[in-house]
């Protein structure tokens, strides 16, 4: 009787072997005669092999019975030849190849590979249904293995395009996802061929249909969720929305976790929020928009609601994209570019972050139709973050995406003239945050600041004023020649001399604070609140009448 440990040497000589080869256990039991079951067992290192067994595998191996005695040598064989890494698919351009990150202290990247292979093919065991497989059946394939560190391993796997239907961002995911099944491993990356690219939509609008309809252009621009973010009557919270607007920021939008609870229903939320929108558009002559949410139990009530939405003249809706899905984003996509209504995906990095990276959430929901979508903040960490936001905005706007590991980018991708989609980078965002925005991600970016807008002692209409004052002053800069990331500060000191809100936002918040997406502030909002001047009020309401019942 072999012990314990020689068995597992034996069962993985014999998958060394096996690999070699390129056979399959199904194909090795039925040229040998050992049954599924037995040579399941042998492979699993749990039973003691009789010889008659050991040598029929041997003789259709074409190898001696003392080719199993030397399992530390065979092993050291296959991890320097790197066979994954030699054997690449037929016509390698029509597979979606796959990146995948795997945290073990028990693999080597060979096994590491064999590993993820198995489960995107489904054949971690053997069934007598294999024999009836076409010998040319395209399968996924590990093709590539990289030891990044002690504990890191990562693994390309390439999947046939056949495996996926057009146009269905769930099938694809559902494809790629089976070699997530009980191994542990995180989607990193991915490359969609041409083949099946061109069955998807991407945005209706994009970044220069936005840039057109708002006819504003040169800058970022500015969006404010609206706080607290339940309890509010439709009223008063159609007033904050007023405020904020008429104080100067963009967008103000609706808190991802504001559905249609008690108090605050949908329908009366959106029929306040429509009034203040196009009351603060009428007062300052520019375009002005409030993105209501229509995240709902089913498809049928969140398009339903966008319905309303669109009635209103409301015309961009938001959905929290992980808790809808994708099923449900795409269907919302198709009904959005059927009705001219700009769809914003916001809330997905909460829920998704730990099974694919920030930057291929981007990627999809850019390719599944959105034309907003939320994303982390460069400013929100060291320079390891400020990369990879960076990687992450240029998957949603590029033309072509260059490998670029450094920015999580680990294939080209070409994106056959989709649109590109507006980032919007949030949130706890202040003006001192600004200069650093601008520098790293440019004009083309939706700057969430609602809790400097909301927080504002002087309230959110000063607040929105500030940083609107903070934004043009820095573009102003910029066209002059200074350089934002060096002379911001200084900028903004300048610019709060004509501007008593932008003075006394900068001196309210703290200089580059940033906790978890929640701005802090250099002193209690109560204390400061009462140093409101005189010769500063609070914007009158929108109007004296109540909306008229339907």
């Amino acid at each position: 009787m072999t012990s314990q440990q020689e068995q597992k040497d034996l069962a993985q000589t014999l998958r060394v072997k096996m690999k070699q080869r390129n056979m399959s256990a199904a194909a090795l039991a039925r040229k040998s005669g050992v049954s599924i079951a037995s040579l399941s067992r042998i492979l699993s290192g749990n039973t003691n092999p009789s010889f008659g067994n050991m040598l029929k595998i041997a003789r259709v191996l074409e190898i001696g019975l003392d080719s199993f005695t030397t399992a530390s040598s065979a092993i050291q064989a296959v991890e320097t030849t790197s066979s994954h890494q030699q054997k690449q698919p037929k016509n390698l351009n029509n597979h979606i190849l796959t990146t995948f990150t795997l945290e073990t202290n028990e693999h080597s990247p060979s096994e590491a590979a064999t590993l993820l292979e198995q489960a995107a093919c489904g054949t971690w065991i053997s069934c007598w249904t294999e024999t009836f497989l076409p010998s040319d059946l395209p399968r996924p394939q590990a093709i590539a293995m990289r030891q990044k560190s002690k504990t890191e391993v990562e693994i390309d796997v390439a999947f046939p395009h056949e495996m996926v239907e057009s146009g269905s961002m769930a099938g694809l995911l559902s494809v790629v996802g089976s070699t997530l099944t009980s191994t542990g491993a995180k989607l990193t990356d991915l490359k969609i061929p041409d083949i099946l690219l061109r069955t998807f939509q991407g945005p209706t609008f994009g970044i220069r249909g936005l840039r057109d309809m708002m006819n504003k252009y040169g800058r970022p621009l500015l969006s404010t969720t609206l706080r607290p973010m339940n309890g509010l009557s439709p009223k008063i919270y159609g007033r904050a929305i007023y405020e904020a607007l008429k104080g100067g920021v963009d967008f103000t939008c609706d808190p991802t976790l504001l559905h249609n609870i008690p108090g605050l229903n949908c329908r009366e939320r959106f029929r306040y929020a429509a009034e203040a929108m196009h009351t603060a558009a009428g007062e300052t002559n520019e375009f002005k928009s409030h993105i209501a949410n229509v995240t709902a139990g089913t498809i049928e009530q969140t398009i339903e609601r966008a319905q309303l939405a669109k009635e209103l003249e409301l015309g961009m809706i938001l959905v929290d994209s992980a808790a809808l899905g994708w099923t449900g984003l795409q269907s919302l996509s198709n009904w959005c570019h059927n009705n001219d209504i700009i769809l914003c995906a916001m809330g997905g990095r909460s829920l998704n972050g730990n099974i694919m990276s920030e930057q291929l959430e981007a990627k999809l929901l850019r390719l599944v139709g959105c034309d907003i979508a939320s994303i982390g903040s460069p400013v929100n960490g060291n320079v390891s973050q400020r990369r990879f936001s960076i990687g992450t905005v240029n998957a949603m706007k590029n033309e072509y995406l260059t490998p670029s590991p450094e920015n999580s980018i680990f294939f080209e991708q070409p994106f056959a003239g989709f649109e590109a989609c507006m980032p919007a980078v949030g949130g706890g965002h202040n003006p001192w945050h600004f200069p650093r925005l601008l520098d790293a991600l440019g004009n083309d970016t939706i700057i969430q600041c609602g809790g400097s807008v909301m927080g504002h002692p002087w309230g959110s209409a000063a607040g929105a004023t500030a940083n609107r004052v903070a934004i043009d002053a820095l573009i102003q800069a910029r066209g002059e020649g200074h350089t934002l990331n060096v002379d911001g500060r200084n900028i903004l000191l300048k610019a709060k001399k004509y501007s008593p809100e932008l003075e006394t936002a900068l001196e309210f918040w703290k200089e580059e604070s940033f906790l978890f997406g929640v701005i802090s502030s250099n002193t209690d909002i109560k204390n400061t609140a009462k140093t409101l001047p005189p010769k500063i009020t609070m914007l009158q309401p929108i109007t004296n009448k109540e909306p008229a019942d339907e």
